[in-house]
């Protein structure tokens, strides 16, 4: 039959760009046959029609892959897609695909798992553990550590402060420390200390203070 409809005013859509072929791949007795849609389909909806060569074996869908069934194994094959519309409005076919040549699949034998015989597991008879009487250890007595008493210093009594030395008197307590300030003349500053060592009296004293 023929697929190539070109529209017109009367068959109400225009003829839809062809279809960009993809690959095609064997299966047994058949081949799926991937394409990419048309790019303009005109008027109303599209659907996709593959056919074989040799054998003009055809699949038709709505969209990519295909699958032509039918095929001879052994033979080779390409495939060419047309878009159809609902106008029937033909495109013109695709460039024809790559050769393909269905094959019967090898046949596997079922895989039969090794017959295992049971594992009897040795008879083993219980172990009977040996009586041991129980061990009891020696008492000893706790070392008891002497008691030593703990070392308390002495006691020193806090120092008692006399009264402060009177200044100009070095023997008892008062040092000389000196001008009380620059160009002071003899008035001198005094450092007096009691008895427990502590500072009670800085002055100065003397002429010209």
């Amino acid at each position: 039959m023929a697929l190539l409809n070109v529209g017109n005013s009367a068959s109400g859509g225009k003829q839809p760009t062809a279809p960009t072929i993809g690959t095609a791949t064997a299966g047994n007795g058949q081949a799926t046959v991937a394409f990419t849609a048309s790019s303009y389909i005109g008027k109303g909806t599209v659907s996709y029609t593959a056919i074989s060569n040799p054998g003009s074996f055809f699949a038709s869908g709505a969209s990519s892959p295909l699958t032509v069934t039918g095929l001879s194994n052994g033979t080779a094959y390409t495939f060419s897609v047309t878009a159809i519309t609902n106008y029937n409005v033909s495109s013109n076919p695709s460039a024809a695909s790559n050769s393909v040549t269905p094959v019967v699949p090898p046949v596997v034998p079922p895989v039969v798992p090794p017959v295992v015989p049971p594992v009897t597991p040795p008879v083993v008879p219980p172990v009977v553990p040996p009586v041991v009487p129980p061990v009891v250890p020696p008492v000893v007595p706790p070392v008891v550590p002497p008691v030593v008493p703990p070392v308390v210093p002495p006691v020193t009594p806090p120092c008692v402060p006399g009264p402060c030395p009177t200044i100009g008197a070095p023997d008892y307590g008062c040092v000389n420390a000196g001008q009380c300030y620059p160009g002071s003349g003899g008035c001198r500053q005094w450092l007096c200390y009691n008895n427990c060592g502590t500072l009670c009296n800085n002055a100065c004293a003397g002429p010209n203070c």
